[in-house]
């Protein structure tokens, strides 16, 4: 059995966003590819992989996540079905290891999603560009409400603290950098749990109020482009949203007390996110383990970093 070689994405935690599927009169968008977000965060080295295989003896499609099945991964199953509506292709076992919470902010839906496009393309040499796969990833998570601005943060690679400036896919948004560099810094997060997006994504009065402080945050941002402003920006977004629990914003600012440039709640998940300075490493995470269960401990470098391939053409 042929496989794809392994497609590596990396995670993206997103600090703050504003929903970008209307045009400025009201009406829906009706290309996928112009529907996102604008937003920020950072981009961190542990992330999902992807292999893709064929599997003519069976009658569907299958996702593997970390050694176990998963048809829960509705993103990734979704990708193979518009892949399937432009090319004839059989049946698919995607499998996916997954580094990162799922389900907790990490943007695992959107990784998973452009792995697995770019792992199709290379199985059967379809030749895709990054922006045809990410196209397809991209509309994957929007028909599937499990994102809407994380692939295009995933897949421009530009830099470890991102900005959407302009929504819509790889080929039709547009990104932006806060530089810095990475290795001067960890992010050290605190999950606690996954929670289902769909609802807040779906709930207009919520998309309302997501947007007037969503773009209030960005511009406040752009004013000042430091990653100390984005995370207490982020945070003051969690708070006028609504999107983040008193507890959590409670942690946000022992996680600051403790010695972090910042921290700010997942979005969306029930975690959040510090960023420590690597010489203030080893005495933030003694203050911070007051509050924080090890067990709920995550952290990660930042990269800069898009999708990597590897060199091995795998055949079983």
């Amino acid at each position: 059995m042929k496989q794809s070689r392994t497609v590596y994405v990396p995670s993206g935690v997103s600090s703050f966003f504003e929903i970008c599927d209307r045009t400025p009169n009201g009406r829906p968008i009706q290309d996928p590819l112009r529907i996102g977000a604008r937003g920020g965060g950072f981009i961190i080295r542990k992330g999902t992989t992807a292999t893709a295989s064929a599997i003519a003896y069976a009658k569907r499609d299958e996702i593997f996540i970390n050694g176990k099945k998963a048809p829960e991964a509705k993103t990734s199953l979704e990708v193979i079905r518009l892949i399937r509506k432009e090319y004839e292709i059989p049946p698919l076992r995607i499998s996916h290891e997954v580094q990162s919470p799922i389900g907790q902010g990490f943007g695992t839906s959107g990784a998973g999603a452009l792995a697995s496009s770019i792992a199709i393309g290379d199985l059967f040499d379809l030749k895709f560009t990054l922006s045809k796969a990410a196209g397809f990833a991209h509309t994957a998570e929007l028909n599937s409400v499990t994102g809407l601005g994380t692939v295009i943060s995933l897949a421009s690679g530009t830099g470890a603290i991102g900005l959407v400036t302009e929504p819509g896919s790889y080929s039709t948004g547009r990104t932006d950098t806060i530089l810095l560099n990475p290795d001067n810094f960890m992010l050290v997060c605190a999950a606690f749990g996954p929670i289902k997006k769909s609802s807040v994504l779906s709930n207009e009065r919520t998309r309302v109020t997501i947007n007037t402080f969503g773009k209030i945050t960005l511009e406040k941002i752009l004013a000042d482009p430091t990653p100390k402003k984005l995370l207490f920006q982020s945070r003051i977004f969690s708070e006028k949203t609504g999107l983040a629990s008193p507890d959590l914003l409670n942690l946000c600012e022992k996680a600051v007390k403790s010695g972090a440039v910042g921290a700010t709640p997942n979005m969306i998940g029930n975690a959040i996110h510090c960023l420590v300075e690597r010489d203030r490493y080893n005495a933030f995470i003694r203050a911070f383990s007051e509050w924080v269960p090890k067990e709920s401990v995550f952290e990660s470098e930042l990269i800069q970093s898009g999708p990597k391939i590897s060199s091995d053409q795998h055949n079983v």
